[in-house]
């Protein structure tokens, strides 16, 4: 699912939950490093129920794709940098001009 989310430039947000105690969660803190740092919280992140998967999209400014363009006429080699799954990024810079679908 969230490889059809990705070639459509979506984000793809799975919501899950966990019922804990207080004193379940104090305790979990506790055995954890007080949940210092991000891998310390990885013990919460078991046995979780799903809520739903989500696609969001964050929209291109109307001045990206003609600052592409512009750059383009130029003679200026537009890159991108991201973070995203590589579909999502691919999805984004086609839809911004960066890269031609061939």
């Amino acid at each position: 699912m969230s490889d059809s989310f990705a070639v459509k430039a979506y984000r793809t947000i799975l919501i899950a939950y966990a019922d804990y105690t207080e004193e379940e969660y104090r305790r979990y803190m506790s055995q954890n490093n007080n949940f210092e740092k991000p891998s310390d919280r990885e013990a919460l992140e078991k046995n979780l129920t799903m809520i739903g998967i989500f696609g969001i999209q964050d929209p291109l400014r109307d001045e990206v794709v003609r600052s592409v363009r512009i750059c383009h006429k130029a003679g200026i080699n537009v890159r991108m940098v991201t973070g995203d799954n590589i579909d999502t990024a691919k999805a984004i810079a086609i839809e911004a001009g960066i890269l031609t679908r061939d």
